[in-house]
């Protein structure tokens, strides 16, 4: 159920994004992807020019400790310049459970000034939203990703899951499994005739089960 809500959050949210993605007046196109080092999951990513906050160039969600995809585009300056500045808008992911309760959230916009770092002439990438601990959010633009040694930005690397997150994760998978497991031996007793049926989903299960092995 989460999955559909946050795809019904994203088409609904998508409706309401401007994008451009061709470079216009001395300036280049560069793509956006969002880099979330912190816990905390995002349902809106957006970048925008600080005279028009609310108009987003560009936008995905992200998971915690996770990437976004590669989205289109924003627009800057070829030549870099001292002050220059980009507008990054978000939401705090849902944690609603079913659609009443996501219509009735009302997560706010949240918008951020970031100032934009030195980039090469000529030579934008990409525009790196980075989400650090502590709520802080920072910009590179830089060609190279993370993992890469030229990457210019002070937080190296690809996010790594914390053992509270992995061991969050582990719990809600192993919850819905013994769920699934219980369900299943449940019916076996109470419908005979597809035994076979009953068998096979709890055999499958217990191979679920065996893979996730023990808690981080």
């Amino acid at each position: 159920m989460r999955v559909v809500i946050k795809k019904m959050i994203w088409l609904l949210l998508c409706c309401t994004a401007l994008s451009a993605c061709a470079g216009m007046g001395g300036q280049l196109g560069a793509s956006m992807t969002v880099v979330n080092y912190s816990g905390k999951g995002y349902d809106w990513v957006a970048v925008a020019k600080p005279d028009t906050p609310e108009q987003a160039e560009a936008a995905d969600m992200v998971s915690p400790y996770g990437a976004s995809g590669i989205m289109c585009c924003v627009n800057l300056p070829a030549k870099w310049q001292p002050g220059m500045k980009l507008v990054v808008q978000f939401k705090d992911a849902t944690k609603a459970k079913t659609a009443a309760e996501w219509s009735k959230e009302n997560i706010p916009l949240q918008l951020r000034t970031v100032a934009v770092p030195r980039y090469a002439e000529g030579d934008v990438g990409t525009v790196w939203v980075q989400f650090l601990q502590d709520d802080k959010v920072a910009l590179v633009v830089s060609r190279y990703d993370p993992s890469n040694a030229n990457w210019p930005g002070v937080m190296k690397g690809w996010p790594k899951p914390s053992i509270e997150y992995r061991r969050q994760l582990w719990d809600q998978e192993m919850k819905l499994l013994t769920k699934d497991l219980l369900d299943f031996q449940e019916k076996i007793k109470v419908d005979g005739a597809d035994h076979k049926k009953f068998q096979d989903a709890i055999d499958s299960v217990r191979v679920q089960i065996n893979r996730l092995g023990k808690r981080p």
